[in-house]
């Protein structure tokens, strides 16, 4: 054998590599920016969804009105943004998390996207860098 035919298969792999890589960080780029686009999307949405759970007991099941109504109905609008946060948070990670394992992108994704969704567990990689 060649050392040239060496050289040139190195170039080769080395070429295969970086392909490769531009593929996962195109990929692990797009999902991350659907997947953000998702998050304020279902966030918002339970935040609305709190906010009607939260009117509706309090003006028709307790029948709350006038200045104690109204206080309590702003002090609960801080509750109700909070509480839509952590939810989003919490709902985002899991359906991630879900679409993942679902669509097995494992393999198309970078290293940093797949450990940000599952740090806490285990994931079943080639590179034992993971585990």
């Amino acid at each position: 054998m060649d050392t040239r035919d060496l050289d040139e298969e190195a170039k080769q792999k080395r070429r295969k590599e970086q392909i490769e890589f531009r593929t996962k960080k195109r990929a692990s780029v797009r999902f991350m920016l659907l997947s953000s686009l998702f998050e304020i999307f279902e966030t918002v949405l339970i935040m609305f969804l709190l906010f009607f759970i939260v009117s509706f007991i309090l003006f028709r099941v307790f029948k709350a009105t006038g200045p104690t109504g109204q206080t309590v109905f702003q002090i609960l609008l801080i509750a109700i943004f909070i509480g839509g946060m952590i939810l989003g948070f919490i709902v985002y990670k899991k359906c991630a998390r879900w679409y993942i394992l679902k669509f097995n992108l494992k393999s198309k994704l970078n290293e940093e996207v797949l450990i940000h969704y599952f740090k806490d567990e285990e994931l079943d990689l080639e590179d034992s860098r993971l585990k």
